[in-house]
């Protein structure tokens, strides 16, 4: 078995006494980090386990006579409520297909990718009238498979911020700094990035969202600077249960021309 899988599966067999236990009275609002790039700052009831997980994630890039899809098939975040303030959280890629052509030859690199940890909390709770603030460090480890693994940890920490409108709107942004892997997989280097959102509640269980993403990555074999647009969109079926469906629109040349992905959250409670 994938050491990734021994890794991660532990994690979920130590969180399954959450998703078998149920809480009386009214739920509190579902809070899932899908869809987009802007993360919120709220965090999971104590005792919740949540799921979110994207069904397929494809991206398409086309530049100097090199063409790359890449698929992420049910790339997930497990979420896990401990305390008021605080959740933990674990990041999995079950697989991973990325395919390369250029020049009439083709290259495939595919496998589990590689597994993040991370936790946030609510440093400043707004509630429904004033602006929140979470801290959110994480770390990746090099578990995945040789041909998509990083090839060393890497660490981040984000900072979100919410702000709630009149008439359904609402705010957010997220800035984060990251200590990345070298491209080479040997040390770290510096990278920052920003995410801006504005979303809409249209009714129905509906949300629109539109977003921009920039980031610059300084890897001592060529710094990069990507940016995207978002439109991204959420349907709340119930009080456990969000689907969605997203594109990201690449802006810069070393940004993917076009990103697709859909998937749903499940809490269990």
């Amino acid at each position: 078995m994938n050491r990734s899988i021994l890794v991660a599966l532990p994690l979920v067999l130590m969180l399954a006494p959450a998703i078998a236990s149920a809480q009386d009275g009214d739920p509190p609002e579902l809070c899932p980090d899908r869809p987009g790039k802007a993360s919120p700052t709220c965090v999971v009831a104590p005792g919740n386990f949540q799921v979110e997980t994207s069904i397929a994630d494809w991206s398409h890039d086309h530049q100097a006579g090199e063409t790359e899809d890449m698929i992420l098939f049910g790339d997930s975040l497990l979420r896990y409520g401990v305390a008021d303030r605080v959740e933990v959280r674990v990041a999995v890629t079950p697989y991973i297909h990325d395919r390369t052509r250029s020049d009439g030859a083709v290259s495939v690199a595919d496998g589990f990718g590689d597994v993040g940890l991370s936790a946030r909390y609510l440093a400043i709770d707004g509630s429904e009238s004033g602006p929140s603030l979470a801290l959110m460090p994480g770390v990746t480890l090099p578990l995945g498979a040789h041909d998509v693994s990083q090839g060393t940890w890497s660490a981040s920490l984000f900072t979100p911020v919410d702000l709630p409108l009149s008439d359904g709107w609402s705010l957010a942004a997220t800035p984060g700094v990251f200590a990345r892997a070298d491209e080479d997989g040997d040390g770290r280097h510096f990278a920052y990035s920003g995410a801006g959102a504005v979303s809409k509640d249209v009714g129905g269980g509906v949300t629109l969202t539109g977003e921009l993403w920039a980031m610059r990555d300084e890897d001592p074999a060529g710094h990069v600077t990507q940016g995207s647009l978002d439109l991204l969109g959420a349907w709340q079926s119930d009080a456990d249960t969000q689907f969605d469906l997203s594109s990201y629109i690449g802006l810069t040349r070393d940004t993917p021309d076009i990103e697709i992905l859909g998937g749903f959250t499940r809490r269990f409670r």
